[in-house]
Parts: C-alpha cells; sequence; structure tokens
C-alpha cells in the first residue's frame, strides 16, 4: 500500500496541472484568448518538463538495462567456465577412481596369483608329474593357469568399478539432497 501511494506522489504535480486545466477549461475566463494563451503556455511548460524528466529516466534505465546485459553476459561466461571445469573435475575424479580401483584390483589379482602358485606348486605339480612325464604338459596347464589371471584381474577391475561408480552416485545423492534441504 505504501508503495502504491509514492507512485501516486510521484504524479501528484502532473494531476494538479490536469486538474487546474479541465476546471480553466469549465470556467468563463476560457472564453477569452488570453486566459487561453496562458493557459496553453501553462500545460505547454509543464508537458516540457515532463517530456525532459521522462527523457533523463529513459536513459537511466536504458544505461541500467545496458549494464545489466553485461553483467548477465558476465554470468553466463562465468558460468560456463565453471561447467567446463566441473566436467574436468569430475572427468579426474573418474580417472583418480579407475586408477585406484585398478590398483587394487591388480593388488587382489597378485595376491590370488601368488596363493595360486603356490597351490599349483604343492598340489597339482605333483598330481600332474605322477600322471604325465611330459614337461610341455606341466607347462601348458602353467601357461593357462597364467593367462586365465589377466581376465580375472580385468573381472575384478569392473566388479569394483560398477561398485566405486554406485557409491559415487550415492555421495552424488546425498550431496543434492541436502543442498536442496538448505534451501
Amino acid at each position: 500500500m505504501a508503495k502504491r501511494q509514492r507512485k501516486e506522489s510521484i504524479f501528484r504535480k502532473e494531476k494538479a496541472y490536469i486538474t487546474e486545466a479541465t476546471e480553466f477549461l469549465e470556467t468563463e475566463d476560457a472564453k477569452s484568448i488570453d486566459k487561453l494563451r496562458e493557459g496553453y503556455e501553462s500545460i505547454t511548460e509543464n508537458y516540457s518538463e515532463l517530456l525532459d524528466q521522462i527523457t533523463l529516466i529513459t536513459r537511466i534505465s536504458d544505461r541500467l538495462q545496458k549494464k545489466l546485459d553485461q553483467t548477465n553476459d558476465k554470468l553466463a561466461t562465468l558460468n560456463d567456465q565453471l561447467n567446463d571445469k566441473n566436467v574436468e573435475l569430475q572427468n579426474t575424479i573418474d580417472d583418480l577412481v579407475k586408477a585406484r580401483v585398478g590398483r587394487k584390483a591388480t593388488t587382489i589379482v597378485f595376491v590370488f596369483a601368488l596363493i595360486l602358485f603356490v597351490f599349483s606348486e604343492a598340489l597339482i605339480e605333483p598330481y600332474i608329474e605322477s600322471f604325465a612325464d611330459n614337461i610341455y604338459v606341466s607347462l601348458a596347464i602353467k601357461a593357462i593357469i597364467a593367462m586365465s589371471i589377466k581376465p580375472l584381474e580385468m573381472l575384478v577391475e569392473n566388479s569394483m568399478m560398477k561398485s566405486a561408480r554406485k557409491q559415487s552416485l550415492k555421495q552424488r545423492e546425498l550431496k543434492k539432497l541436502s543442498e536442496t534441504h538448505k534451501d
């Protein structure tokens, strides 16, 4: 309500001029050319003053709009840069997670290979030697065991990556949820 009163008080002088001119036209003085000329001059002066004020307000408004547009452009540019940095950061995080998971998978597979080697030397080797006197059969079985290590490493790494992605998605969802509750 106070805002409306302020808007109306801004144009109080202009409303008074209109009321004065309207009342003048209804009087006997309006029939006199000299009085009409005085009234017309008064209206012209008031209109000129009003036009000057509107011109000034328009110039100020145009300058403010230009500044606002420039600020919006800067914000859009900064927002784009921030989005690019976020994508770059996410890619770096993904690469780091992949490297960490790869190291863990390699360690697990190495431990598994070590256990498999000891197991094959202690339990499988005597069994193979008792049934096959050929060294090539023994080497072939060991080669098959050794070649199964890389696919096993890939399998372990993929399952660990899936687990890491799920965990990362959960963390992002929790972060988004906490940000929406802050607002």
